[in-house]
């Protein structure tokens, strides 16, 4: 299995605060599937998309398949659990469907982190006292402890791999590479596609 050559995009979750499916978001003149799809092919060689059936997203290039959650679970956790699962390599880059600003500096500067430190069981950025949990490596080895934790009932990211050997980036440093946090930007709400998306011309839903 190779070190790194997988990328998932995550798209589970129900669109409540946008008020429609935010896989059929156009950005840019195209669906922000495809667009984020366009800015992994430059570094990574497997792209998959995991939390729904094949038949629910358009018709996109470039993806080796579509994957649902293999939890009837409403969680990122189960998202990035079900990527694992698919994982080509031995470590995974997780990225959501409705985060455009694909920022492949950092992406670099995290698979260096990942080079320089073999033992790590992924790679994430803090934020305050929290994490990003996209934008983000994690390591295959992390399955059976994930499957563990959902077993139990509990869904919380921060919380499953608070004792996992994960390489936290301070905040400082993911600001050197966006200072505004664009790279962790997640379109949630019509107001902030508005404020996030300003400059973009060309933005529409199917």
């Amino acid at each position: 299995m190779e070190r790194i050559k997988t990328a998932a995009i995550l798209v589970g979750g129900l669109s409540q605060r946008m008020g429609y499916d935010k896989k059929k978001l156009r950005v840019e003149g195209k669906n922000i599937l495809q667009l984020i799809v366009n800015h992994l092919a430059e570094d990574f060689d497997d792209i998959i998309v995991v939390g729904c059936a094949p038949k629910d997203i358009p018709d996109i290039s470039g993806l080796r398949g579509v994957y649902p959650d293999v939890l009837e679970l409403s969680a990122s956790l189960v998202g990035i659990y079900s990527a694992l699962l698919q994982s080509k390599s031995e470590y995974l880059y997780v990225t959501a469907c409705d985060m455009p600003f694909y920022n492949s500096d950092y992406v670099a500067y995290m698979k260096r982190i990942i080079a320089e430190n073999p033992d790590i069981s992924g790679c994430v950025t803090r934020f305050e006292e929290w994490i990003e949990p996209f934008n983000a490596f994690y390591k295959v080895d992390l399955l059976p402890n994930i499957k563990k934790f959902l077993e139990s009932g509990r869904k919380s990211i921060y919380k499953c791999f608070e004792k996992e050997n994960l390489y936290y980036i301070d905040e400082s440093v993911g600001r050197n590479y966006s200072p505004g946090w664009e790279m962790f930007c997640n379109l949630n709400t019509p107001t902030e596609l508005k404020d996030h998306l300003r400059s973009t011309k060309n933005v529409v839903r199917d």
